[in-house]
């Protein structure tokens, strides 16, 4: 009789990593890497190029109202970052559904620079399309997502071309 083993195919490297950066995170007030997976999401990918979180720090016992602490690239996004301070708290606590952070010192130094990802030229597409496209979109309300779903399908249209 011989020894089969089955492949089950390849495993997600999502969980050891989680694993992995636990320990190193933790020793940062980070309980877990959702803050910096997602910090594009929260602040935006502007400030997001120029500034990063270094560390949550929270007083003893307690896993609310923290400082996070981030660095700046330099004093412009400083400057950008200070005046959106509160959205940005605000947003993470949204983020974390609990008031997890309630102060953000900002400190400047070496961080390299994001940069701005180039936009794709759009091929050419047929105006009946496009006008069908609209027509589509065109039913709903919110003007800023109805843009937006317009600008997704015109880039799914492109694809097609």
């Amino acid at each position: 009789m011989t020894d089969r083993r089955k492949f089950s195919g390849l495993a997600t490297l999502a969980p050891e990593i989680r694993a992995i950066t636990k320990k190193a995170l933790g020793a940062r007030g980070f309980a877990g890497s959702d803050i910096l997976e997602f910090w594009e999401d929260i602040v935006g990918a502007d400030l997001a190029r120029g500034v990063a979180p270094q560390k949550l720090t929270f007083e003893k016992d307690n896993r609310t109202h923290g400082t996070l602490v981030v660095k700046s690239a330099g004093g412009a996004f400083a400057m950008l970052f200070e005046h959106q301070k509160e959205r940005v708290m605000q947003r993470i606590n949204a983020f974390f559904g609990y008031p997890a952070v309630s102060r953000i010192k900002i400190v400047q130094g070496a961080l390299k620079i994001k940069s701005i990802p180039q936009k794709t030229v759009l091929k050419t597409i047929p105006k009946d399309e496009l006008q069908a496209l609209q027509e589509k979109v065109g039913i709903i309300e919110d003007e800023e997502l109805r843009e937006r779903t317009f600008e997704i399908g015109k880039a799914l249209l492109a694809k097609k071309y």
